[in-house]
């Protein structure tokens, strides 16, 4: 991991920029606190499809939760009715 400081000449920002590789961010801190990350395009794309996974696995979980409950009602007004 890599740390620069918060304002950059142009060739630091080069040699920055080299040191980027999958897998292998460049991280920016301001005042020793991480502040920006710099990453290849295919990390970044990875971790964007992970979120649109996570949130799908999440929509579907209560969505089955949902229909779960469904089924459940229905269930026990048939079980009263008879």
């Amino acid at each position: 991991m890599l740390l620069y400081p918060h304002f950059l000449p142009l060739t630091v920002c080069i040699t920055v920029l080299r040191d980027i590789a999958v897998g292998a961010p460049v991280f920016l801190t301001k005042n020793g606190r991480g502040r920006y990350a710099i990453l290849d395009m295919q990390d970044f794309e990875k971790t964007q499809a992970t979120i649109r996974l996570m949130n799908e696995l999440a929509k579907g979980r209560s969505e089955n939760l949902s229909l779960t409950g469904l089924v459940l009602t229905v269930y026990h007004s048939l079980v009263h009715y008879f």
